[in-house]
């Protein structure tokens, strides 16, 4: 085993090339797909949008080592399937369809001829299909629920395709499948108890790679494969993988695999102390919020097994008095952020539903029943973004750089503000002042303004480098903002005065994004400390699947 890359720039969006040189994946900072060198390390971006907006996600690498087939969310607003060379040249569009909001390629047929590709449909189904690489024509395999497969792939002969497939919500349990390529018949391939997650076939096709937690901890198992059925028992190849995610073997038999190495946690200081101690409350989350009378803290919790792109959560409601933990899991495929009512009785989640339809929802704090304040069509999994305004009866949040009041009784929108790129949205708990950050080219900019019928020019409080900002917060006498800027060379936390003036960094250490929420008495606040970092590992199979004496 060996890391062949970490930073802050890997992710675990793409593939290895079948000739094991490249390495697909998706450019952070452009969202871009591009391609890294293994041997130099070496970066290129084969697509080049001048629209944030849009941006490259899933990617797979053709075995004749000359294409890649990748997804791409449009200025639609849904993901498209697109074709290239290796070299950025020839991209063609073979799939676009706005009833399959999500698309995911996942790997190619054997003679590269076609790509095998989940749709998750509006109409909360998923679809495995075969798409011709020549000119887009799709041909369905077979349906399943909303639950869409974590991982396929196609067997090195071309016969058989191998998923995994989710149990229902009382039965949550991963079973790995092999269906015929040409749809006729399908067999189970391991249906134990507990997840049985992302299946790989091994180069000679006479067995599967997965990951199995049937033994506690998320192990690497193989099993044999013979006319598309099991032979034998599956067998333990690698013990403790960690948080682990497979990306494909390569033509040599080398298998590449992500690993989320970290941890993240959540925690508390006394800002008006000379140096503040810094109190864990719960490991694995993040986006706190403290409920009205600060008697509970609020948080999203990493739950179940690793996934690509989104993370599955719940939401931990921790009691300040007793340090119990109890844990809401609302009917959403994703969670964001959350925002407590004035009352404490609901929350306001951002995220996505099953229909992969983002949104505000409300969430009672006692049952997790769900409904949705605001939602539009299958779209990107991430929410949006909003605070509850005038004691409950309203939401202020921004939908495509647009400021709207809702009015949550008629169920109708008033435009406030219109600007360019707006997120961190704040209100001041007297809901007189709406703080709000605007990201041009090169800067961050802390914009201010009373809220009234439509905000015409808001006040400019402060400017950092681009992407700076990570959160705003009111201090309780609506007087002050509370700035997170983790990022160099302004990294800290800093006090604002509504009024101008020098900003005065605050004694708490702030090193990842998210910014911090303030408790009710003005002096201690909630954030989130550590970090997450991507790595892609490359695993000598030879030894490990050694025949056993």
């Amino acid at each position: 085993m060996r890391r062949v890359w970490a930073g802050r720039d890997a992710n675990l969006l793409g593939a290895p090339s079948p000739d094991g040189r490249l390495l697909s994946f998706v450019d952070a900072e452009s969202g871009d797909l591009a391609i890294r060198d293994l041997a130099s390390g070496e970066k290129r971006r084969l697509t080049r949008s001048r629209d944030s907006r849009q941006f490259a996600y899933f990617s797979t690498i053709s075995p004749d080592n000359r294409l890649i087939a990748y997804a791409w969310f449009n200025a639609e607003k849904f993901y498209e399937l697109r074709i290239m060379a290796l070299d950025g040249s020839a991209t063609r569009t073979l799939f676009h369809n706005e009833e399959a909001g999500f698309v995911q390629p996942c790997a190619w047929s054997p003679d590269s001829k076609q790509v095998l590709t989940l749709f998750f449909r509006k109409d909360n189904s998923s679809q495995i299909a075969l798409l011709s690489a020549s000119d887009g024509a799709v041909r369905v395999l077979k349906s399943l629920n909303w639950v869409y497969p974590r991982k396929m792939d196609v067997s090195p002969d071309g016969r058989y395709i191998a998923y995994d497939e989710t149990g229902s919500e009382d039965a949550p349990t991963s079973n790995l499948y092999v269906l015929a390529s040409d749809g006729s018949r399908e067999s189970v391939l391991v249906n134990d108890a507990g997840n049985n997650l992302f299946p790989v076939w091994m180069r000679d096709g006479k067995s599967v790679l997965f990951a199995s937690d049937r033994e506690g901890a998320m192990a690497l198992w193989s099993i044999a494969v013979r006319d598309g059925k099991p032979h034998g028992a599956p067998r333990r190849i690698r013990r403790d993988l960690g948080r682990f995610l497979p990306m494909g073997i390569t033509a040599s038999g080398d298998y590449y695999y992500g690993l989320r190495a970290g941890e993240i946690e959540v925690c508390i200081a006394d800002i008006g102390a000379g140096k503040p101690a810094v109190q864990p409350v719960l490991t694995a989350s993040d986006a706190p919020e403290w409920s009205p009378d600060g008697r509970r803290l609020a948080m999203l919790t990493r739950v179940g097994a690793e996934n690509f792109g989104q993370e599955s959560r719940v939401i931990s409601i921790v009691s300040l008095e007793s340090g119990e933990s109890r844990a809401l899991a609302p009917k959403l495929a994703y969670l964001d952020r959350i925002r407590w009512s004035p009352d404490g009785r609901e929350l306001l989640a951002s995220g996505s539903d099953r229909a992969a339809r983002r949104g505000l929802y409300r969430v009672d704090t006692e049952t997790g029943a769900t409904s949705p304040v605001v939602r539009e069509g299958a779209s990107t999994y991430r929410g949006l973004e909003g605070v509850w305004a005038d004691g409950g009866k309203a939401v202020i949040y921004i939908h495509d750089d647009v400021i709207l009041y809702r009015n949550l009784a008629a169920a109708t929108d008033r435009e406030l503000y219109r600007g360019v790129n707006l997120r961190e949205l704040a209100l001041s708990s007297d809901g007189q002042w709406l703080a709000f950050v605007s990201t041009s080219e090169e800067r961050d900019a802390l914009l201010v303004s009373q809220v009234e019928q439509a905000i015409r020019l808001p006040r400019k409080l402060a400017s950092v480098p681009k992407n700076g900002i990570s959160g705003v917060e009111w201090t309780r006498d609506n007087g002050h903002l509370l700035v997170s800027t983790p990022s160099k060379p302004v990294a800290g936390l800093w006090r604002v005065s509504l009024e101008g003036g020098q900003p005065e960094r605050l004694p708490v250490a702030l090193d990842r994004q998210g910014g911090v929420r303030l408790h009710p008495d003005g002096r201690r606040v909630a954030f989130t400390r550590g970090a997450i970092q991507s790595e892609v590992w490359r695993m000598d199979l030879t030894s490990l699947l050694a025949p056993r004496r």
